[in-house]
């Protein structure tokens, strides 16, 4: 999602009507994403048989959904296409840990560092600006780069390390102005000179996003877009002979503009200029892989030009931004003839939020719904095999790893249209003799809930079932809107942790936190062993906690050698916090290890304990939990705290708070907020929600610009001990604002 309002930038749908302000990367970051969402929101690609609801009445729930995996039918092998991000790294390349990272084994990367505005900030020299953005891109790639995602493939947006962000100043020099293109050359010289000499491996994409006018003005497939296309391609190739060229990266696919790929297309064989990857955006309503895929195959045929890799370089659109969509997402990716793809970034750039599968909480950065559907695709390892991929508005991939020992299926349902029951049929299981014992297959189903945070799946299903017909059947209810799920065939499934640890905590106190590991699959654990930590917001070992182990006082406790099928191990943790604990939030993680079927498994969970506001406190909004889509900022002055909580500029942002009352009765809650003028004329609202109540909508009357302040009062009932406060952007609210701190008075 983007940043808080800042600037107005009105799109025009096909048919000329204004299109609604929502988010994107951009109202005060690399780009104004929300007019991709509006370009695209009257184009849908109607894939065939699917449903695309929108709205709750829309979701269908009648008989049992039946999906079905053939082992037997090997098809290619699982490349993780899909397992790209675009930016969602700091501009250091150090945030976020590597505990977020590995697991989802990125094998793409898209960035163009565009943090400090590049050559036309530099005006046209190269700068301070220009060389910001490409020590990011250097820091980025070394940090990707290194073993072991050594294979990383490194885009670079060229566009983005020029200044062309979106919104670019009236009296931009764009490349090639009237002919001359010496300037754009001398950039172009410059760039790819000092990130070759970085010895860092990179594609280079010449331009983004030019069939959008607010990154390329002067027109896309114009005699201006064509030499500055030709020149950037033919100094690339002088500079680094060797390297990939990538484009065009247009927003729209062939289904959308057929015309402008075939003009390109064409003039790029004739000029000799044909990128060595074929870039693509599929973030309409509905692009979907397989089509669009199939789509640019034919394109390139058409033109006689010879087929080479493909990159959906920016996939997944604003509004859809679900565990279940990008499950979705990921399972038609890997049917697709993509050879890779990058999830776009909908809260963009300089926080490591990896294209949004990270939210940020009181006690630090944490992983959502979506984190754990990439992280579940992540191991459909092996070789990819036939299913029934999409039926209904469902689809479905799996895979089979020998080496490993499993199957794996990941599936979503596209925009939350469907729940109920699910059945899906394993087939040709007589192929994979290492799934079977004793006519039985140990089958685990995930459920990943939309949720943020969201520190560990949810085992709805884990059973030996038995083989019948050369085929098992997994039954499990799709519970909810925008689940995923991650069905696993391996006997070392599922291994859990879970810790009862405290939900806040006090200077000069002591705690007993049990932490228990289960081993929930078919075989015997060895060696296990666990541990509890505790860390600050900053993901660093919190100061004022010793954590020793409850029965012998070391910090370490003892292993457990073995542990069979169904068991548990309770360990019983003592934490003592200082008598000068600092007031703060803090994050307790416990983590096991084990040796299962000769795999090494780890599994973690982890609690929060937040700090709590008292009546009268002043209630910081960005110390709370922000989840869809609510962003901080820092960029307006006069706010209170550390900053404020943006990006409620489409339906679906909010921040809770947790306050402690004495007494249960009526409190008065003060927002503090700013209510600029871009977005909806008049007076803009927001909803209340007190622990999960009814939204009581609350008005906020323009301040007059970003800059200034106001308050809005409105009563709440509190019941006695914590509460939490939730403003959000609901369903009937006008949105638009950008919220400070919260105070409750009684």
């Amino acid at each position: 999602m983007s940043a808080h309002p800042k600037r107005l930038v009105t799109i025009r749908r096909p048919d000329g009507t204004a299109a609604a302000h929502g988010q994107g990367r951009g109202l005060n970051g690399r780009k104004l994403l929300a007019a991709l969402g509006a370009l695209f929101a009257t184009a849908a690609l109607l894939v065939s048989g699917q449903q695309t609801a929108t709205a709750d009445s829309n979701v269908s729930s009648a008989s049992v959904k039946e999906l079905t995996v053939d082992l037997s039918a090997k098809t290619k092998r699982s490349e993780g296409v899909g397992l790209g991000i675009l930016y969602g790294i700091t501009q250091d390349g150090l945030q976020p840990s590597d505990e977020y990272l590995d697991p989802l084994t990125i094998n793409a990367y898209r960035s163009g560092g565009w943090y400090a505005g590049g050559w036309i900030k530099d005006k046209y020299t190269f700068g301070p600006g220009t060389q910001a953005n490409i020590d990011a891109v250097i820091a980025e790639a070394k940090r990707l780069q290194r073993p072991p995602r050594h294979k990383v493939e490194y885009q670079v947006l060229l566009s983005d390390v020029f200044g062309s962000t979106g919104g670019a100043p009236a009296n931009t020099l764009w490349p090639c102005t009237d002919g001359d293109c010496s300037n754009w050359i001398t950039f172009i010289d410059a760039t790819v000179t000092r990130l070759q000499a970085s010895r860092q491996d990179f594609t280079y994409e010449i331009w983004n996003e030019p069939d959008l006018s607010i990154f390329w003005k002067p027109g896309v497939n114009t005699a201006q877009y064509f030499q500055m296309w030709d020149s950037a391609y033919r100094e690339i190739r002088r500079i680094a002979p060797a390297a990939k060229i990538a484009g065009p990266s247009f927003a729209y696919t062939p289904e959308r503009r057929a015309a402008q790929w075939q003009a390109f297309l064409a003039h790029v064989k004739a000029a000799n200029t044909v990128p060595d990857e074929i870039t693509n955006h599929d973030e309409g309503t509905v692009d979907d892989p397989v089509t669009v895929g199939q789509s640019l195959a034919d394109a390139l045929d058409a033109n006689g030009i010879p087929q080479r890799p493909l990159s959906a370089n920016e996939y997944q659109p604003a509004d859809r931004q679900t565990a279940g969509d990008t499950a979705w997402y990921n399972a038609r990716l890997a049917q697709s003839n993509y050879a890779n793809a990058m999830r776009g970034n909908w809260s963009c750039c300089t926080i490591p939020n990896l294209t949004g599968l990270l939210t940020k909480t009181p006690s630090g950065w944490a992983p959502n719904g979506n984190w754990w559907a990439m992280r579940t695709y992540a191991d459909l390892t092996g070789t990819l095999v036939s299913t029934s991929e999409q039926v209904g508005s469902t689809a479905i991939s799996a895979s089979a790893d020998p080496a490993k020992k499993r199957a794996v299926a990941l599936l979503g349902d596209i925009q939350g249209a469907y729940v109920g029951p699910m059945a899906v049929t394993f087939k040709g299981l007589s192929s994979t003799p290492w799934l079977v014992r004793d006519g039985l297959v140990h089958a685990t189903v995930y459920r990943i809930p939309d949720k943020a945070p969201l520190y560990t799946r949810q085992v709805a299903f884990s059973q030996d079932v038995k083989v019948e017909n050369d085929a098992i059947t997994v039954p499990f209810d799709l519970e909810s809107q925008h689940d995923a799920y991650g069905i696993y065939l391996s006997w070392t499934e599922p291994q859990t942790i879970s810790l009862d640890a405290p939900t806040t905590v006090q200077p000069g106190s002591r705690y007993t936190v049990p932490v228990t590991f289960t081993n929930g699959g078919g075989q015997m654990d060895r060696d296990v062993r666990t541990s509890l930590a505790a860390y600050t917001p900053e993901g660093e070992p919190a100061p004022g906690f010793t954590i020793t182990c409850a029965a012998s006082g070391p910090p370490a406790c003892p292993r457990v050698p073995k542990l069979a099928s169904g068991q548990s191990t309770v360990v019983q943790y003592t934490m003592t916090t200082s008598a000068d604990l600092p007031r703060g939030n803090y994050r307790f993680t416990a983590a096991a290890t084990t040796k299962s079927e000769g795999q090494d498994v780890s599994v973690k969970n982890s609690v929060d304990a937040l700090l709590q506001c008292g009546v009268g406190d002043v209630c910081e909004a960005e110390d709370g939990a922000l989840s869809g889509g609510a962003c901080l900022a820092t960029d307006h002055p006069g706010y209170t705290g550390s900053g404020f909580v943006a990006c409620f500029t489409s339906r679906g942002p909010s921040v809770t708070q947790r306050i402690v009352a004495q007494d249960a009765g009526t409190y008065s809650l003060d927002l503090r907020y700013a209510a600029g003028p871009d977005g909806p004329a008049g007076t803009r609202s927001a909803s209340v929600s007190v622990n999960g109540g009814d939204p009581h909508q609350i008005p906020l009357p323009l301040t007059g610009s970003w800059n200034t302040w106001g308050d809005a009062t409105i009563p709440v009932q509190l019941a006695a001990g914590i509460n939490t406060i939730s403003v959000s952007y609901g369903p009937g609210d006008a949105g638009w604002f950008n919220l400070d701190h919260m105070v409750a008075n009684k």
